[in-house]
């Protein structure tokens, strides 16, 4: 069972990513629980990505707009339309590209089925629409930019969740980045996603271990330059 002091540690990497303490910002995590948490972790390196790429992050209150007092992440997936809560998601402008990044949101994929995915960048004026028209985002063409699937796990993991990634992946388009983070390393899942054609595994990421902290960073962040 995961310990209260890693929740702990992930909840206070979150606020030293994202500058709370100092902006007097709540994080809410709507299931305070390490695998919710390490998605907000990811979520906060992104936004790290994009500022050392030269870009701006402005976090956004999907009802409040820009820096909303208390930052809330979903519980569990849903819609990026959804105002049920005042949802988190950050607004990001690099050169002439303007994007977000969101937490926790289905997209349809090519075949039209939904998928959820746990950190995704997505097109700007694409994710403005669906939120105008309470639509689903899509992944063809250049909506959906980056995405990342983040597990939590409480031991060594195996190969399972990373071929069910793989075919949500395959059914998302061409994208300019797409991985697999997770807490813990595991040579099975590096074997795994050795191919070429398959996500970059970003294994062993968590705040104690700065080399893979700093790996995924930089990876987000090249290709993000590459884009924009």
């Amino acid at each position: 069972m995961a310990s209260p002091q890693e929740l702990a540690t992930l909840r206070a990497a979150i606020d030293q990513l994202l500058t709370l303490p100092a902006a007097q910002q709540l994080l809410q995590l709507n299931s305070n629980t390490c695998e919710r948490a390490f998605e907000a972790y990811v979520f906060s390196l992104c936004c790290e990505a994009v500022r050392r790429a030269g870009g701006t992050v402005t976090l956004m209150g999907i009802r409040s707009g820009p820096q909303p007092a208390t930052l809330v992440f979903r519980g569990a997936p849903g819609s990026m339309a959804s105002d049920n809560q005042d949802f988190v998601y950050a607004s990001c402008v690099l050169n002439a590209r303007r994007f977000e990044i969101h937490v926790d949101v289905e997209y349809q994929g090519t075949s039209g089925a939904l998928h959820e995915i746990d950190i995704s960048l997505c097109d700007e004026a694409h994710a403005e629409a669906v939120r105008r028209t309470s639509s689903t985002p899509r992944t063809d063409g250049s909506k959906l930019l980056m995405a990342f699937e983040c597990k939590f796990y409480e031991s060594t993991p195996g190969v399972g969740l990373g071929r069910t990634f793989v075919g949500l992946i395959s059914d998302c388009g061409t994208l300019r980045l797409k991985g697999f983070v997770s807490n813990i390393p595991s040579d099975k899942l590096r074997r795994y996603f050795s191919k070429t054609s398959r996500p970059e595994p970003f294994l062993g990421v968590v705040p104690a271990e700065p080399e893979s902290e700093e790996r995924f960073v930089h990876n987000v962040e090249q290709e993000l330059r590459k884009w924009a």
